[in-house]
Protein backbone atom coordinates (compact mmCIF):
# COMPACT_ATOMS: atom_id res chain seq x y z
CA UNK A 1 0.00 0.00 0.00
CA UNK A 2 2.80 2.43 0.97
CA UNK A 3 4.64 1.99 -2.36
CA UNK A 4 1.45 2.59 -4.28
CA UNK A 5 0.73 5.75 -2.31
CA UNK A 6 4.28 7.06 -2.92
CA UNK A 7 4.00 6.41 -6.63
CA UNK A 8 0.66 8.16 -6.77
CA UNK A 9 2.15 11.12 -4.89
CA UNK A 10 5.00 11.45 -7.43
CA UNK A 11 2.58 11.28 -10.35
CA UNK A 12 0.40 13.88 -8.68
CA UNK A 13 3.37 16.22 -8.20
CA UNK A 14 4.37 15.83 -11.86
CA UNK A 15 0.79 16.46 -12.95
CA UNK A 16 0.55 19.57 -10.78
CA UNK A 17 3.84 20.94 -12.18
CA UNK A 18 2.62 20.29 -15.73
CA UNK A 19 -0.72 22.01 -15.06
CA UNK A 20 1.08 24.98 -13.47
CA UNK A 21 3.32 25.37 -16.50
CA UNK A 22 0.27 25.16 -18.75
CA UNK A 23 -1.34 27.98 -16.77
CA UNK A 24 1.69 30.29 -16.76
CA UNK A 25 3.26 29.52 -20.17
CA UNK A 26 0.61 27.70 -22.13
CA UNK A 27 0.61 24.08 -23.18
CA UNK A 28 2.18 24.94 -26.55
CA UNK A 29 5.12 26.50 -24.69
CA UNK A 30 5.50 23.26 -22.72
CA UNK A 31 5.73 21.43 -26.01
CA UNK A 32 8.35 23.91 -27.18
CA UNK A 33 10.29 23.49 -23.94
CA UNK A 34 10.28 19.74 -24.38
CA UNK A 35 11.38 20.08 -28.03
CA UNK A 36 14.15 22.51 -27.06
CA UNK A 37 15.30 20.17 -24.28
CA UNK A 38 15.59 17.20 -26.61
CA UNK A 39 16.88 19.02 -29.75
CA UNK A 40 19.44 21.27 -28.14
CA UNK A 41 17.93 24.26 -29.92
CA UNK A 42 17.09 27.43 -27.97
CA UNK A 43 13.50 27.92 -26.82
CA UNK A 44 13.01 30.98 -29.09
CA UNK A 45 13.58 28.75 -32.12
CA UNK A 46 10.15 27.24 -31.42
CA UNK A 47 8.60 30.33 -29.81
CA UNK A 48 9.92 33.45 -31.64
CA UNK A 49 7.78 35.80 -29.54
CA UNK A 50 9.27 34.57 -26.29
CA UNK A 51 11.21 37.31 -24.53
CA UNK A 52 10.25 39.82 -27.21
CA UNK A 53 8.62 42.13 -24.71
CA UNK A 54 5.34 44.00 -24.76
CA UNK A 55 4.32 45.36 -28.15
CA UNK A 56 7.06 43.41 -29.92
CA UNK A 57 7.12 40.29 -32.06
CA UNK A 58 9.91 37.89 -32.97
CA UNK A 59 11.19 36.15 -36.09
CA UNK A 60 13.71 33.38 -36.64
CA UNK A 61 15.98 33.21 -39.68
CA UNK A 62 18.54 30.61 -40.73
CA UNK A 63 21.67 30.60 -42.84
CA UNK A 64 23.81 27.63 -43.89
CA UNK A 65 27.40 28.01 -45.07
CA UNK A 66 30.80 26.39 -45.10
CA UNK A 67 32.07 29.11 -42.73
CA UNK A 68 30.34 30.58 -39.71
CA UNK A 69 30.51 34.16 -41.05
CA UNK A 70 29.07 33.05 -44.36
CA UNK A 71 26.23 31.29 -42.59
CA UNK A 72 25.60 34.42 -40.51
CA UNK A 73 25.35 36.64 -43.58
CA UNK A 74 23.02 34.17 -45.25
CA UNK A 75 20.87 34.26 -42.12
CA UNK A 76 20.59 38.05 -42.52
CA UNK A 77 19.60 37.51 -46.17
CA UNK A 78 16.96 35.01 -45.05
CA UNK A 79 15.60 37.46 -42.48
CA UNK A 80 15.31 40.21 -45.12
CA UNK A 81 13.48 37.77 -47.40
CA UNK A 82 11.04 36.78 -44.61
CA UNK A 83 10.35 40.44 -43.77
CA UNK A 84 9.96 41.37 -47.47
CA UNK A 85 7.43 38.59 -47.91
CA UNK A 86 5.57 39.75 -44.81
CA UNK A 87 5.26 43.42 -45.80
CA UNK A 88 4.71 42.66 -49.48
CA UNK A 89 7.65 44.47 -51.06
CA UNK A 90 11.42 44.01 -51.41
CA UNK A 91 13.28 45.77 -48.60
CA UNK A 92 16.36 45.89 -50.82
CA UNK A 93 20.11 46.08 -50.36
CA UNK A 94 20.04 49.08 -48.00
CA UNK A 95 18.08 47.10 -45.43
CA UNK A 96 20.51 44.17 -45.75
CA UNK A 97 23.48 46.49 -45.33
CA UNK A 98 22.05 48.02 -42.16
CA UNK A 99 21.16 44.63 -40.72
CA UNK A 100 24.46 42.91 -41.49
CA UNK A 101 26.57 45.83 -40.23
CA UNK A 102 24.52 47.25 -37.35
CA UNK A 103 22.35 44.28 -36.45
CA UNK A 104 19.29 46.58 -36.61
CA UNK A 105 16.55 47.76 -38.97
CA UNK A 106 15.41 51.22 -37.93
CA UNK A 107 12.19 51.10 -39.98
CA UNK A 108 10.88 48.38 -37.68
CA UNK A 109 12.89 49.08 -34.53
CA UNK A 110 14.34 45.63 -35.17
CA UNK A 111 17.38 44.25 -33.36
CA UNK A 112 19.04 40.85 -33.06
CA UNK A 113 18.13 39.46 -29.63
CA UNK A 114 20.13 36.23 -29.82
CA UNK A 115 21.76 33.74 -32.14
CA UNK A 116 22.58 30.05 -32.14
CA UNK A 117 25.15 28.12 -34.17
CA UNK A 118 25.32 24.37 -34.86
CA UNK A 119 27.36 22.20 -37.15
CA UNK A 120 25.50 19.77 -39.39
CA UNK A 121 26.49 16.24 -40.35
CA UNK A 122 27.76 17.63 -43.66
CA UNK A 123 30.16 19.94 -41.84
CA UNK A 124 28.25 23.10 -42.75
CA UNK A 125 27.49 25.77 -40.18
CA UNK A 126 23.84 26.42 -39.34
CA UNK A 127 23.39 29.98 -38.06
CA UNK A 128 20.07 30.91 -36.40
CA UNK A 129 19.03 34.49 -35.63
CA UNK A 130 16.36 35.60 -33.21
CA UNK A 131 15.13 39.04 -34.31
CA UNK A 132 12.79 41.19 -32.21
CA UNK A 133 10.86 44.13 -33.68
CA UNK A 134 8.01 46.57 -33.02
CA UNK A 135 4.77 44.81 -33.94
CA UNK A 136 2.88 48.04 -34.65
CA UNK A 137 5.54 49.26 -37.11
CA UNK A 138 5.54 45.87 -38.85
CA UNK A 139 1.75 45.84 -39.09
CA UNK A 140 1.74 49.43 -40.40
CA UNK A 141 4.23 48.56 -43.13
CA UNK A 142 2.08 45.57 -44.07
CA UNK A 143 -1.03 47.80 -44.04
CA UNK A 144 0.68 50.46 -46.17
CA UNK A 145 1.63 47.86 -48.75
CA UNK A 146 -1.92 46.57 -48.79
CA UNK A 147 -3.12 50.12 -49.45
CA UNK A 148 -0.51 50.53 -52.20
CA UNK A 149 -1.66 47.34 -53.90
CA UNK A 150 -5.29 48.38 -53.69
CA UNK A 151 -4.53 51.82 -55.10
CA UNK A 152 -2.42 50.35 -57.92
CA UNK A 153 -5.12 47.80 -58.79
CA UNK A 154 -7.76 50.52 -58.90
CA UNK A 155 -5.52 52.73 -61.06
CA UNK A 156 -4.89 49.92 -63.55
CA UNK A 157 -8.62 49.14 -63.73
CA UNK A 158 -9.36 52.86 -64.27
CA UNK A 159 -6.77 53.18 -67.04
CA UNK A 160 -8.12 50.17 -68.91
CA UNK A 161 -11.78 51.21 -68.49
CA UNK A 162 -10.97 54.71 -69.72
CA UNK A 163 -9.00 53.19 -72.61
CA UNK A 164 -12.00 51.06 -73.59
CA UNK A 165 -14.13 54.21 -73.61
CA UNK A 166 -11.58 56.00 -75.83
CA UNK A 167 -11.74 53.17 -78.39
CA UNK A 168 -15.55 53.45 -78.57
CA UNK A 169 -15.42 57.21 -79.14
CA UNK A 170 -12.65 57.34 -81.77
CA UNK A 171 -9.73 58.32 -79.53
CA UNK A 172 -7.71 55.18 -80.26
CA UNK A 173 -4.24 56.64 -79.66
CA UNK A 174 -5.33 57.92 -76.24
CA UNK A 175 -6.59 54.37 -75.59
CA UNK A 176 -3.18 52.97 -76.53
CA UNK A 177 -1.50 55.41 -74.13
CA UNK A 178 -3.79 54.25 -71.31
CA UNK A 179 -3.29 50.55 -72.05
CA UNK A 180 0.51 50.95 -72.17
CA UNK A 181 0.51 52.83 -68.86
CA UNK A 182 -1.57 50.04 -67.31
CA UNK A 183 0.83 47.43 -68.72
CA UNK A 184 3.83 49.17 -67.15
CA UNK A 185 2.14 49.90 -63.82
CA UNK A 186 0.89 46.36 -63.25
CA UNK A 187 3.74 44.40 -64.83
CA UNK A 188 4.41 41.11 -62.96
CA UNK A 189 2.16 42.14 -60.07
CA UNK A 190 0.40 38.94 -59.06
CA UNK A 191 -2.38 40.87 -57.31
CA UNK A 192 -3.48 42.48 -60.61
CA UNK A 193 -6.33 40.63 -62.34
CA UNK A 194 -5.24 38.67 -65.42
CA UNK A 195 -7.57 40.64 -67.70
CA UNK A 196 -5.53 43.77 -66.98
CA UNK A 197 -2.11 42.13 -67.27
CA UNK A 198 0.72 42.91 -69.70
CA UNK A 199 0.11 39.71 -71.66
CA UNK A 200 -3.62 40.40 -72.06
CA UNK A 201 -3.24 44.05 -73.08
CA UNK A 202 -0.22 43.59 -75.38
CA UNK A 203 -2.11 42.15 -78.40
CA UNK A 204 -4.80 44.85 -78.04
CA UNK A 205 -2.15 47.60 -78.16
CA UNK A 206 -0.31 45.97 -81.06
CA UNK A 207 -3.47 45.59 -83.14
CA UNK A 208 -4.54 49.19 -82.56
CA UNK A 209 -1.10 50.51 -83.50
CA UNK A 210 -1.00 48.35 -86.61
CA UNK A 211 -4.23 49.90 -87.83
CA UNK A 212 -3.10 53.53 -87.40
CA UNK A 213 -1.50 55.73 -90.06
CA UNK A 214 -0.19 59.29 -90.38
CA UNK A 215 -0.52 60.99 -93.77
CA UNK A 216 0.38 64.44 -95.17
CA UNK A 217 -2.07 66.52 -97.25
CA UNK A 218 -2.31 70.13 -98.46
CA UNK A 219 1.46 70.46 -98.37
CA UNK A 220 2.98 73.91 -98.97
CA UNK A 221 6.76 73.31 -98.90
CA UNK A 222 7.59 76.96 -99.61
CA UNK A 223 5.86 77.94 -96.34
CA UNK A 224 6.74 74.78 -94.34
CA UNK A 225 3.00 74.26 -93.80
CA UNK A 226 0.96 71.08 -94.21
CA UNK A 227 -2.11 69.25 -92.92
CA UNK A 228 -1.48 66.05 -90.95
CA UNK A 229 -4.16 63.34 -90.90
CA UNK A 230 -4.24 60.56 -88.29
CA UNK A 231 -6.52 57.67 -89.23
CA UNK A 232 -7.27 54.08 -88.36
CA UNK A 233 -7.88 51.47 -91.03
CA UNK A 234 -11.06 49.50 -90.45
CA UNK A 235 -12.47 46.40 -92.10
CA UNK A 236 -14.33 48.41 -94.76
CA UNK A 237 -13.14 52.02 -94.39
CA UNK A 238 -10.74 54.24 -92.50
CA UNK A 239 -11.87 56.39 -89.59
CA UNK A 240 -10.41 59.51 -88.00
CA UNK A 241 -8.35 59.24 -84.81
CA UNK A 242 -9.28 62.20 -82.63
CA UNK A 243 -7.17 63.64 -79.83
CA UNK A 244 -4.03 61.94 -81.14
CA UNK A 245 -0.76 63.36 -79.84
CA UNK A 246 1.68 63.70 -82.75
CA UNK A 247 5.28 64.73 -82.20
CA UNK A 248 6.78 67.05 -84.81
CA UNK A 249 10.60 67.08 -84.81
CA UNK A 250 12.82 69.36 -86.89
CA UNK A 251 16.05 71.34 -86.90
CA UNK A 252 16.23 75.02 -86.01
CA UNK A 253 19.11 77.48 -85.91
CA UNK A 254 20.03 79.83 -83.08
CA UNK A 255 21.27 83.40 -83.34
CA UNK A 256 24.84 82.16 -83.65
CA UNK A 257 23.94 80.08 -86.70
CA UNK A 258 24.23 76.79 -84.80
CA UNK A 259 21.64 74.11 -85.58
CA UNK A 260 19.73 72.41 -82.77
CA UNK A 261 16.92 69.84 -82.43
CA UNK A 262 13.47 71.18 -81.67
CA UNK A 263 10.06 69.55 -81.32
CA UNK A 264 6.43 70.25 -80.51
CA UNK A 265 3.42 68.05 -79.79
CA UNK A 266 0.27 68.65 -81.85
CA UNK A 267 -3.15 67.14 -81.13
CA UNK A 268 -5.56 66.06 -83.85
CA UNK A 269 -9.09 67.45 -83.89
CA UNK A 270 -12.35 65.49 -84.11
CA UNK A 271 -11.64 64.92 -87.79
CA UNK A 272 -8.23 63.44 -86.99
CA UNK A 273 -6.33 66.39 -88.48
CA UNK A 274 -4.21 69.39 -87.53
CA UNK A 275 -2.29 72.01 -89.46
CA UNK A 276 1.46 72.11 -88.98
CA UNK A 277 2.85 75.63 -89.00
CA UNK A 278 6.01 75.79 -86.93
CA UNK A 279 5.71 77.99 -83.86
CA UNK A 280 9.51 78.34 -83.98
CA UNK A 281 10.36 80.78 -86.75
CA UNK A 282 14.02 79.84 -86.38
CA UNK A 283 13.26 76.52 -88.08
CA UNK A 284 15.82 75.81 -90.80
CA UNK A 285 15.01 77.57 -94.06
CA UNK A 286 15.28 74.21 -95.86
CA UNK A 287 14.79 70.91 -94.10
CA UNK A 288 12.28 68.25 -93.09
CA UNK A 289 9.76 67.62 -90.32
CA UNK A 290 9.36 64.13 -88.86
CA UNK A 291 5.88 63.31 -87.55
CA UNK A 292 5.46 60.39 -85.14
CA UNK A 293 2.96 58.93 -82.66
CA UNK A 294 3.84 60.53 -79.31
CA UNK A 295 4.37 57.37 -77.25
CA UNK A 296 7.96 57.94 -76.10
CA UNK A 297 7.07 58.16 -72.38
CA UNK A 298 4.88 55.06 -72.50
CA UNK A 299 7.54 53.05 -74.36
CA UNK A 300 10.24 54.19 -71.92
CA UNK A 301 8.09 53.09 -68.97
CA UNK A 302 7.52 49.67 -70.54
CA UNK A 303 11.19 49.22 -71.38
CA UNK A 304 12.10 49.99 -67.78
CA UNK A 305 9.97 47.15 -66.35
CA UNK A 306 9.71 44.80 -69.32
CA UNK A 307 12.75 45.06 -71.59
CA UNK A 308 12.82 42.44 -74.31
CA UNK A 309 11.61 41.45 -77.75
CA UNK A 310 7.91 42.22 -77.22
CA UNK A 311 8.46 45.77 -76.03
CA UNK A 312 11.06 46.33 -78.76
CA UNK A 313 8.51 45.08 -81.30
CA UNK A 314 6.13 47.80 -80.09
CA UNK A 315 8.85 50.45 -80.48
CA UNK A 316 9.63 49.24 -84.01
CA UNK A 317 5.93 49.27 -84.91
CA UNK A 318 5.52 52.84 -83.61
CA UNK A 319 8.62 53.95 -85.57
CA UNK A 320 7.23 52.40 -88.76
CA UNK A 321 4.33 54.88 -88.63
CA UNK A 322 6.61 57.95 -88.90
CA UNK A 323 6.22 60.21 -91.93
CA UNK A 324 8.47 63.00 -93.22
CA UNK A 325 7.58 66.34 -94.77
CA UNK A 326 10.31 68.07 -96.79
CA UNK A 327 10.15 71.83 -97.22
CA UNK A 328 12.11 74.85 -98.45
CA UNK A 329 10.81 78.16 -97.08
CA UNK A 330 10.91 81.37 -99.07
CA UNK A 331 11.01 84.84 -97.50
CA UNK A 332 7.50 86.32 -97.48
CA UNK A 333 8.86 89.83 -97.29
CA UNK A 334 10.63 89.84 -100.63
CA UNK A 335 13.91 91.75 -100.89
CA UNK A 336 15.31 93.42 -97.76
CA UNK A 337 17.36 96.55 -97.18
CA UNK A 338 19.31 96.64 -93.91
CA UNK A 339 20.46 99.79 -92.09
CA UNK A 340 22.01 99.86 -88.61
CA UNK A 341 22.72 103.28 -87.08
CA UNK A 342 25.38 103.04 -84.36
CA UNK A 343 25.80 105.65 -81.61
CA UNK A 344 28.71 106.01 -79.25
CA UNK A 345 28.55 106.55 -75.48
CA UNK A 346 27.93 110.27 -75.93
CA UNK A 347 25.07 109.72 -78.36
CA UNK A 348 26.88 110.66 -81.57
CA UNK A 349 26.45 108.62 -84.77
CA UNK A 350 29.70 106.72 -85.30
CA UNK A 351 29.39 106.32 -89.08
CA UNK A 352 30.65 102.73 -88.68
CA UNK A 353 28.84 100.15 -90.84
CA UNK A 354 30.27 96.94 -89.38
CA UNK A 355 26.96 95.79 -87.83
CA UNK A 356 25.00 96.70 -90.98
CA UNK A 357 27.24 94.34 -92.96
CA UNK A 358 27.08 91.70 -90.21
CA UNK A 359 23.25 91.64 -90.11
CA UNK A 360 22.96 91.74 -93.92
CA UNK A 361 25.19 88.68 -94.21
CA UNK A 362 23.00 86.82 -91.71
CA UNK A 363 19.93 87.36 -93.89
CA UNK A 364 21.81 86.46 -97.08
CA UNK A 365 23.14 83.22 -95.54
CA UNK A 366 19.54 82.33 -94.65
CA UNK A 367 18.45 82.64 -98.28
CA UNK A 368 17.07 86.17 -98.28
CA UNK A 369 17.65 88.75 -101.02
CA UNK A 370 19.24 91.31 -98.71
CA UNK A 371 21.51 94.29 -99.24
CA UNK A 372 23.07 96.86 -96.91
CA UNK A 373 22.04 100.51 -96.91
CA UNK A 374 24.55 102.86 -95.30
CA UNK A 375 22.37 105.57 -93.79
CA UNK A 376 23.77 109.02 -93.09
CA UNK A 377 20.82 110.28 -91.01
CA UNK A 378 19.82 109.46 -87.43
CA UNK A 379 16.03 109.13 -87.18
CA UNK A 380 14.22 106.08 -88.60
CA UNK A 381 11.73 108.16 -90.58
CA UNK A 382 14.59 110.16 -92.09
CA UNK A 383 16.39 106.93 -93.02
CA UNK A 384 13.41 105.46 -94.90
CA UNK A 385 12.89 108.83 -96.63
CA UNK A 386 16.57 108.89 -97.61
CA UNK A 387 16.30 105.32 -98.88
CA UNK A 388 13.23 105.98 -101.04
CA UNK A 389 15.04 108.87 -102.70
CA UNK A 390 18.19 106.84 -103.35
CA UNK A 391 16.81 104.88 -106.29
CA UNK A 392 16.83 101.58 -104.38
CA UNK A 393 13.84 99.25 -104.87
CA UNK A 394 13.87 96.67 -102.02
CA UNK A 395 10.46 95.55 -100.71
CA UNK A 396 11.07 96.15 -97.00
CA UNK A 397 13.66 97.97 -94.95
CA UNK A 398 14.95 97.03 -91.51
CA UNK A 399 16.31 99.93 -89.49
CA UNK A 400 18.07 99.39 -86.17
CA UNK A 401 18.99 102.42 -84.09
CA UNK A 402 21.43 101.33 -81.41
CA UNK A 403 23.86 102.94 -79.01
CA UNK A 404 26.29 102.38 -76.17
CA UNK A 405 24.72 102.68 -72.72
CA UNK A 406 27.76 102.08 -70.54
CA UNK A 407 31.35 100.86 -70.56
CA UNK A 408 33.06 99.75 -67.35
CA UNK A 409 36.31 98.11 -66.42
CA UNK A 410 35.97 94.94 -64.35
CA UNK A 411 38.22 93.94 -61.45
CA UNK A 412 39.68 91.28 -63.73
CA UNK A 413 40.86 93.93 -66.14
CA UNK A 414 38.22 93.26 -68.80
CA UNK A 415 36.03 95.87 -70.46
CA UNK A 416 32.26 95.36 -70.18
CA UNK A 417 29.98 97.15 -72.67
CA UNK A 418 26.19 97.47 -72.54
CA UNK A 419 24.15 98.57 -75.55
CA UNK A 420 20.46 99.05 -76.36
CA UNK A 421 18.51 99.42 -79.56
CA UNK A 422 15.17 99.67 -81.35
CA UNK A 423 14.13 97.68 -84.45
CA UNK A 424 11.72 99.06 -87.07
CA UNK A 425 10.52 97.30 -90.23
CA UNK A 426 9.13 99.52 -93.02
CA UNK A 427 7.24 98.63 -96.18
CA UNK A 428 9.25 100.71 -98.61
CA UNK A 429 6.51 101.48 -101.11
CA UNK A 430 4.50 103.64 -98.68
CA UNK A 431 6.88 103.90 -95.66
CA UNK A 432 4.30 102.07 -93.54
CA UNK A 433 5.67 100.63 -90.26
CA UNK A 434 5.12 96.87 -90.33
CA UNK A 435 6.80 96.17 -86.99
CA UNK A 436 8.58 98.01 -84.20
CA UNK A 437 10.19 96.31 -81.24
CA UNK A 438 10.49 97.29 -77.61
CA UNK A 439 13.90 98.50 -76.48
CA UNK A 440 16.41 95.64 -76.78
CA UNK A 441 19.47 95.21 -74.57
CA UNK A 442 22.72 93.32 -74.94
CA UNK A 443 26.12 93.28 -73.26
CA UNK A 444 29.54 91.74 -73.69
CA UNK A 445 33.04 91.79 -72.27
CA UNK A 446 36.45 91.70 -73.94
CA UNK A 447 40.07 92.72 -73.51
CA UNK A 448 39.51 96.19 -74.95
CA UNK A 449 36.63 98.67 -74.93
CA UNK A 450 36.32 98.57 -78.72
CA UNK A 451 36.12 94.77 -78.80
CA UNK A 452 33.51 94.76 -76.05
CA UNK A 453 31.38 97.38 -77.84
CA UNK A 454 31.61 95.61 -81.22
CA UNK A 455 30.64 92.28 -79.71
CA UNK A 456 27.72 93.82 -77.78
CA UNK A 457 26.42 95.41 -81.02
CA UNK A 458 26.67 92.01 -82.74
CA UNK A 459 24.72 90.37 -79.92
CA UNK A 460 21.99 92.97 -80.21
CA UNK A 461 21.92 92.40 -83.99
CA UNK A 462 21.49 88.66 -83.33
CA UNK A 463 18.47 89.38 -81.12
CA UNK A 464 17.01 91.72 -83.72
CA UNK A 465 17.53 89.13 -86.46
CA UNK A 466 15.64 86.49 -84.44
CA UNK A 467 12.78 88.87 -83.65
CA UNK A 468 12.35 90.07 -87.22
CA UNK A 469 12.36 86.52 -88.56
CA UNK A 470 9.78 85.45 -86.00
CA UNK A 471 7.47 88.44 -86.44
CA UNK A 472 7.69 89.21 -90.10
CA UNK A 473 10.07 87.70 -92.63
Amino acid sequence: MGRKTGRHRKLLIILMVFLSLCVFTGCSSITSLIKANFSGMPFWYYEPDSGAGKGNTGMVAEGIGIAERQAELLAYTNLIAILSDRVGYDLGSEAYRELSVMGTLSDFDLYIEDHHVTTGADGNYHYYLHAVMDKELLDKATSDESKRRTALSEEVVRLVAEGDSFVKTGYELKAVQNYMRAMAAGYESDFISDEYSYDELYPVVYELLQSMNITITNARPSDAVCTVVVSRKGMFASSAVAGAEIMAEYLAVDTRGIEYDDSFVYISDEGGTFTFNSINNSILRTGSIEFSLNLSDELAALEKVAPGEKTQALRDLVASKNVRFDYSKTFRSGSIAVAVIEHDELGYVTGVHEITDYLTEKFISDGAAAAAFYAELDDEDDVIYEFNHSGRRETVMIVIRTGVVDIVRSRLGLSVASVEGLVTVFRCSDEHVLYQSDVLNASSFAETEQEAVSDAFRRLADIAYTLVKAIYV
